[in-house]
């Protein structure tokens, strides 16, 4: 017997459909609404982080260039 006949067989034993019992009920609509929440948190928390990141990038590339170490942006160009 291999595996797809015996899946066929049980299949067709259990033909009978209950709506009430597949449904996740209450408790999936508000988890996934929880778990919706949660990544829209973490998607602001992200772009913050790298919105931050870049204005740090800009000022260290701005105070470098007014100081005039080596291995800036301004002297690179030269």
């Amino acid at each position: 017997m291999s595996l797809m006949s015996i899946a066929l067989r049980v299949a067709e034993e259990s033909t009978e459909f209950d709506p009430n019992t597949v449904s996740p009920g209450v408790e999936g609509f508000i988890f996934t609404g929880l778990m919706a929440a949660g990544i829209i948190g973490l998607g602001f928390l992200l772009v913050s982080r790298l919105r931050r990141n870049a204005y740090r990038h800009e000022v260290r590339a701005q105070i470098a260039e007014e100081l005039g170490e080596p291995g800036s942006d301004a002297e690179q160009r030269n």
